[in-house]
């Protein structure tokens, strides 16, 4: 006996949700898409034209996406029209693939998604699943949505510039004053600009159109061909700087324009940088296009997230504080790993209304026995503080020399006081040494604060609070790679991804 079925009967119920177990992920996204406030949707509104889409079915849709790891426009389309899930969740609403696509890169929805994560978090600390003390800081790299091998190296555009310029001195000497009358007034070593390279180019077609009503006006034939002779070569050096030196001086002019402090750009997504990749597919230290991926966690919460596209941690830590939103800014502790600990972003912290928890690149070593009984460490020389020397424990005497100014990309100064050698016969090696005080003050007072109790309960969460996060969104919901170009573009799908996983953890959480 077998249960009776039938395809052409509607059946009941007719509620789609009865489908659904009661503690599915769509209900936690309907509730916190429901949050939100509308004022901000008339910004969207069209006078002509069919009714747009509500933002928030438009949301709702691509975090339930995201939450399965699904990324692509076409197969979220194909979801609406399939999933029972996404079906209740939209209200049976299907959108274009090109809908969607434009609606998670526009302006717009980036507003959406940072008032999303107000909201989220407002909600979190409601139902007490954050106590707003700390926020773990971290950083990863994500692969952009670009070609691998369409690379522009900053090295390398200075070399063919400069060999550019060379050139074009060249050029000029050899070439084209031999053709001209009216010769460019410089000197001979001075290289050319762009705006000179365009007046020569302009003096050039001068040359050669005063040439032309020569060869008309003569009636010599010996004339006649050595004025045709004449228009050959300028029209010849007319298309090589038309063709060749004037494009070509545009181009690294953009490049330069594009790098902006940065080493490499993608031809493809021009704010990528290339970076060093921990998921490397060829094993030989590859370099490929990504962005650096900052967050801000609380119970593996993601409340916060910024793109940057410098590789290293440590410029990214002031600017990424700065950007701190208000609903989250009453955090005593900010906690970070060793890559973000230079002089510079503690001396931040320090000044700043936070605590900063955040270790130096020393700091593990310098704890270890080996270190702290070895002549590398600065606590076993002897100081004179009348003579200002240092004694290594071999008996050289270092004798105070001058200070060293040192300037970061980021412009921050840093002074070394260097002193030097009495000996010329030192016994350990070492001509000189140098001593950043303001530095060592600095590393003090982090190893007291935590070596601190609460200093040391708080650092102790770092590792399982804000690197699992990390995991869960890249081997979890196999979110490796950008599927949109442009850094802006970018910071919207780096919300959606992080929100959808803190949607995911938030329903558990909810669930117990």
């Amino acid at each position: 006996m077998y249960t009776q079925y039938t395809m052409n009967q509607t059946t009941l119920p007719l509620e789609m949700n009865c489908y659904l177990p009661e503690n599915h992920i769509v209900y936690s996204i309907h509730q916190v898409v429901e949050d939100l406030d509308d004022s901000q949707y008339r910004l969207i509104e069209n006078d002509f034209g069919r009714p747009a889409y509500h933002p928030k079915v438009l949301l709702k849709a691509l975090l339930f996406a995201y939450s399965e790891g699904i990324f692509s426009g076409r197969k979220i389309e194909k979801m609406m029209q399939e999933n029972l899930a996404m079906q209740w969740l939209t209200g049976q609403t299907m959108v274009s693939y090109r809908t969607l696509n434009r609606f998670r890169v526009s302006k717009v929805t980036k507003d959406i998604l940072q008032d999303l994560y107000c909201t989220f978090s407002l909600r979190l600390k409601e139902e007490q699943l954050i106590e707003g003390k700390a926020l773990f800081i971290d950083g990863t790299k994500f692969e952009a949505d670009a070609n691998k091998y369409t690379f522009v190296w900053k090295k390398a555009t200075e070399r063919f510039y400069r060999l550019l310029k060379e050139k074009e001195v060249h050029y000029y000497k050899e070439e084209i004053t031999p053709l001209i009358d009216q010769a460019v007034i410089k000197d001979q070593e001075q290289e050319f600009s762009k705006e000179e390279i365009q007046s020569l180019h302009e003096l050039l077609q001068e040359e050669l159109e005063k040439v032309e009503t020569e060869i008309i006006d003569s009636k010599e034939q010996e004339v006649l061909s050595q004025l045709k002779k004449k228009r050959r070569s300028l029209k010849k050096h007319r298309n090589r700087l038309k063709k060749d030196f004037i494009p070509r001086e545009q181009k690294y002019e953009e490049h330069y324009d594009t790098f902006n402090g940065r080493n490499s750009f993608s031809k493809t997504d021009k704010d990528a940088t290339f970076m060093r990749m921990k998921d490397d597919h060829m094993m030989n230290g590859q370099l490929k296009p990504g962005y650096n991926i900052q967050i801000a966690t609380e119970n593996q919460f993601v409340l916060h997230t910024q793109v940057y596209s410098n590789p290293t941690d440590t410029r990214t830590l002031i600017p990424f504080v700065q950007s701190l939103p208000e609903s989250i800014q009453p955090t005593t502790y900010i906690v970070a790993d060793a890559g973000y600990g230079s002089q510079e972003n503690l001396e931040y912290l320090e000044q700043s209304r936070w605590t900063g928890l955040v270790k130096y690149g020393m700091y593990e070593k310098e704890l270890k026995k080996k270190y702290v009984l070895s002549d590398k460490n600065r606590d076993n020389w002897m100081y004179d503080e009348d003579q200002n020397t240092y004694t290594h424990p071999d008996g050289t005497i270092y004798a105070y020399s001058h200070v060293s100014r040192q300037k970061t990309d980021s412009g921050f100064v840093r002074l070394s006081h260097i002193y030097k050698s009495t000996d010329s016969n030192y016994k350990n090696g070492r001509k000189s040494f140098s001593i950043n005080y303001e530095y060592e003050e600095q590393k003090l007072n982090i190893r007291e604060k935590l070596s601190s109790e609460e200093g040391t309960q708080f650092y102790s969460k770092r590792k399982i609070d804000v690197e699992p996060t990390f995991g869960q969104v890249k081997a979890n919901l196999r979110f490796t790679r950008f599927s949109v170009r442009g850094k802006a573009n970018v910071e919207n799908e780096t919300n959606l991804i992080f929100m959808a996983n803190n949607l995911r953890k938030y329903n558990k959480r909810k669930k117990k």
